[in-house]
């Protein structure tokens, strides 16, 4: 250690007590220092003076070629992610809009990050968030991060987070990827998606608070954390319980909601307060000053978004509903089917707390009923042949042989029939494999489960995939005789074609008598329906082609809508509730609901699978109702009252359409008003409907009223304007500079990126094979699954931008040439400002002085043009640099940023140096 000389201060390491600092100056060859151990005396030779980051980089810089590379790639490394127009350049497979790409920025950069955004439906609240997520984390801002979300949403937001922008979350609870049952979940895994309902026990709420604080925590339909005011108390729900506790537990917070405000100012006053508790003082004061909402606000409508041209963003859409009624025979069965229902709800009521899974069961055959009869029928069949082996087994257990079998043949017999099974040996062997495997549903009570998963708590329409499967097979709760009442209903079962088909079929001839090539979408909600259309539609028009959607597999349904897509593809795509999750039917213009969803929101998401960005034609949609069943004439109950309600206000367009604000504005508030399962249920009791449309007119009078509250409060709300997206309008030259950047970085592994035309790049390996191609254009790589979208949050350029970030200190200074100027010390500098809040903005901050000490701005505005520089030799000597450095370049530094406002306040800021240029 000759010649080094240690004061106490001075940083130093040692191999086996790590870094340390020196406490005494050196005495007799040894040395007093205190390490994260404790304090130690130390023999000098044993430690070394710990060198700066910044005294790595400026005692070893070089000019060559290579080095005036790994710099350049380097500097990009840190600097392309935190750019203006970053928030555009995701490689995502989706539309961009500019409204999504202003707001990413807007929250990206703001502090704190602290916000509610209630765009209306439709205009991507999902992709918002996952963009944010995106734009943080290229940012290096985002470790932590927590979506709360509905239960019947926790797939859907894990596929659309995964599958479209690669942000690896994972599904916590039961259900999903993790549990904390042995450990805390929380604290061990940092992306997490959960449903509501999982999160707000208390027992929950105490593991969260023992995890690490998270960087970013979002609630999805935020208008479920409630607070209520009754007399002088505040009552708060578990859910708001849920959002008090994590608004203190994590660093930024995002509520998203298309109906925050229920109509009643108090409760979306509670709801402010979870993001800046200081804004209002009261309800009264929001009211005064409503425009301080734009602080903490985003609210996009419909009519505010538009194409990046300027162009309206939606189409225009036609909602036509066709009513007609029953035939005679259909009429007699529909009145059977009533009675049914309506015992089995009487019993469920006698049957108090016991009766509630008959009751459930009860409201399961009324929707399918409502969706067709065939749909029923097969349910009704596929019950009784359960509740056949149901007693089969029971006669078993009582050793009753002889009465055992005769079940079991009669079992036997619905199979045949009812999986259109052969007689033959290889048909009898079939019907005995299908028997054992309902046998052994029943003996696991499998079916319960069913039920349990149909009893979807928002009622949406999603839960329908199981109920099928549900009613026909829950056989443990049942009506007395049931068997025999099914059989009797059945027999009054209709032979002709049904009515609603028949319309349909109907309506497809005259539609394609227009146009031969229209593509036709079709909902419905449930299988036994979905299946009859298909067979139906084959046998009417043999060669028009049918594809089915029926849900599950996101790779399945991907592979239905693009067959359906294409040209010369099926005219008709059949979709059930499930199947139409996360699919984009624009290039479709009409749309038959041959069921409506009791919830009149699921239709508006619906008709949104066409009525969407990039539909170009005005979307007709046709929904089908029997007037004469309770569910139709609920159905135009409601669509009556609602227009009714536009015409008073003028929102009637000029085909007597009601204006589509209007309607999702009023059936928002209205679907936190109804319980549309009770008031399907309680219908069937009214027949004349006199207390359901009491009950209708109050809850729709309540949601007008609610709609006007809104609207009064929001009208001070800044709108989106395209002037906001202008500085974001071009990306090219940001994709430009990343494709250069890609291209310069993958060299060293002898890949090359060829470009293949002005929209297509090649990836070449080593050895000559082609990786990857890329394209620059998003309607390209939406369309074509072959070839990826360039941009910031590709796996394969995240990996060079992390790879070019960690370079060695002793690689990233260079002497370049720049006689005109003089010699100039150029600094890149990575600064993390935190506010005392706990929000951080990371940025490149450039730096250029001469040796005297005077700033150089020209040089800092140009200052990644002179990295292309030709190299030449150093001039200034490390001790001359670090001299500098000390004197004159990081005083600047600090100046420059007090000037911006990161050094100011109760916060503090780090500034790394990532690179340095002496130009001579």
């Amino acid at each position: 250690m000759d010649g080094v000389s240690f004061s106490p201060g001075d940083r130093i390491t040692h191999p086996d007590f790590g870094a340390g600092v020196v406490l005494d100056a050196p005495r007799e060859g040894y040395l007093r220092a205190f390490f994260s151990s404790g304090e130690r005396r130390v023999p000098l030779e044993s430690v070394q003076r710990e060198v700066s980051r910044t005294e790595r980089i400026l005692r070893a810089v070089e000019g060559t070629p290579e080095r005036a590379r790994a710099v350049w790639l380097s500097y990009e490394a840190h600097a392309l992610p935190v750019m203006e127009s970053a928030s555009a350049l995701t490689s995502a497979r989706i539309d961009l809009l500019p409204h999504q790409v202003v707001l990413t920025h807007r929250i990206a950069t703001a502090s704190p990050r602290r916000f509610l955004i209630a765009d209306e439906v439709g205009l991507g609240k999902t992709i918002e968030t996952a963009l944010i997520l995106r734009e943080l984390a290229s940012r290096g801002e985002l470790d932590r991060a927590l979506m709360v979300v509905p239960a019947g949403l926790v797939n859907n937001w894990h596929r659309e987070l995964n599958e479209v922008f690669n942000l690896d979350f994972e599904v916590f609870g039961s259900e999903g990827d993790i549990t904390d049952r042995k450990t805390n979940a929380f604290a061990k895994h940092d992306r997490l998606i959960a449903s509501i309902d999982t999160l707000k026990r208390p027992a929950r709420i105490k593991r969260l608070l023992e995890a690490p604080r998270w960087d970013l925590v979002v609630f999805d339909e935020a208008h479920h954390l409630t607070a209520y005011r009754t007399g002088g108390k505040v009552r708060k729900t578990e859910n708001y319980k849920l959002g008090e506790a994590l608004k203190g537990h994590t660093r930024d917070l995002l509520l998203l909601s298309a109906t925050p405000h229920q109509g009643n100012h108090f409760q979306f006053w509670m709801l402010i307060q979870l993001l800046n508790p200081t804004l209002f003082g009261s309800p009264e004061e929001m009211i005064e000053n409503r425009h301080r909402l734009n602080t903490v606000m985003f609210r996009r409508t419909k009519a505010d978004a538009c194409r990046p041209d300027g162009d309206p963003l939606f189409a225009r859409r036609w909602v036509h509903t066709e009513s007609f009624l029953m035939g005679d025979q259909e009429r007699r069965f529909y009145e059977k089917l009533r009675e049914y229902l309506e015992d089995g709800f009487d019993l469920a009521k006698r049957q108090g707390n016991q009766g509630r899974a008959l009751g459930f069961l009860m409201a399961i055959f009324q929707k399918i009923a409502a969706s067709s009869f065939a749909a029923v029928r097969r349910t009704l069949k596929r019950r009784m042949l359960m509740l056949t082996l149901h007693e089969a087994l029971i006669r078993d257990r009582d050793l009753d042989i002889e009465g055992r079998e005769r079940l079991y043949d009669e079992a036997r017999e619905l199979i045949h029939i009812e999986w259109c099974l052969g007689r033959d040996p290889v048909g009898r062997t079939e019907v005995d494999r299908v028997m054992a495997d309902l046998k052994y549903r029943l003996a696991k009570k499998l079916d319960e489960e069913a039920l349990e998963m149909a009893s979807d708590p928002y009622g949406s329409e999603f839960a329908s995939s199981h109920m099928e499967d549900a009613a026909s097979a829950a056989v443990d709760i049942h009506l007395p005789e049931e068997r025999l009442r099914i059989a009797d209903l059945l027999s009054v079962f209709p032979e002709q074609r049904e009515t609603k088909a028949q319309k349909l079929l109907d309506g497809l001839g005259t539609l394609w008598r227009q146009n031969p090539n229209e593509k036709i979408v079709i909902f419905a909600t449930y299988l036994g329906t979905v299946d009859l259309l298909a067979s139906e539609i084959e046998k009417v028009y043999p060669g028009q082609g049918v594809v089915v959607l029926r849900g599950g597999d996101h790779g399945a349904k991907v592979a239905a809508e693009r067959r359906f897509r294409q040209k010369d593809g099926p005219r008709v795509l059949v979709c059930t509730a499930a199947g139409r999750e996360g699919i984009n039917l624009q290039f479709a213009r009409v749309l038959f609901n041959f069921d409506l969803p009791w919830n009149p929101m699921d239709m508006e998401q619906r008709i949104g699978r066409i009525h969407r960005y990039g539909q170009a034609h005005t979307a007709q949609v046709y929904n089908l109702v029997l007037s004469d069943t309770i569910e139709g004439r609920i159905f135009l109950l409601l669509d009556d009252k609602l227009t009714e309600i536009a015409r008073t206000l003028g929102k009637v367009d000029d085909q007597g359409n009601i204006a589509e604000d209007l309607r999702s504005q009023i059936l928002g508030q209205l679907s936190e008003r109804l319980n549309y399962d009770r008031l399907y249920q309680e219908a069937l009791s009214d027949p004349e409907l006199k207390r359901t449309a009491v009950e209708l007119e109050a809850a729709l009078s309540n949601a007008r009223e609610a709609r006007e509250v809104v609207f009064d409060l929001f009208q001070d709300l800044d709108g989106f304007s395209l002037d906001d997206y202008k500085p974001f309008s071009d990306v090219s030259s940001g994709m430009d500079r990343l494709v250069r950047f890609l291209a310069a970085a993958l060299a060293d592994r002898n890949w090359r990126l060829i470009k293949v035309d002005d929209l297509t790049y090649d990836l070449i390996a080593a050895d000559g094979a082609r990786k990857k191609r890329f394209t620059l254009d998003r309607n390209i790589a939406t369309s074509n699954d072959n070839v990826d979208l360039m941009g910031l949050d590709h796996p394969l350029v995240q990996e060079e931008l992390g790879r070019w970030r960690s370079l060695p200190p002793e690689q990233l200074g260079v002497s370049l040439e720049g006689s005109e100027i003089g010699t100039t010390l150029l600094s890149f500098w990575l600064v993390e400002a935190s506010a005392g809040t706990g929000e951080k903005r990371v940025s490149v901050q450039p730096i250029a002085v001469k040796p005297d000490g005077t700033r150089v701005p020209s040089v800092e505005r140009q200052a990644g043009q002179f990295l292309h520089a030709a190299e030449t030799s150093p001039i200034l000597s490390p001790d001359e640099r670090l001299s500098l450095f000390a004197s004159a370049v990081e005083p600047t530094l600090q100046r420059e940023l007090k000037h911006k406002g990161a050094a100011n306040g109760d916060g503090s800021f780090s500034a790394e140096l990532i690179g340095y240029v002496e130009i001579a």
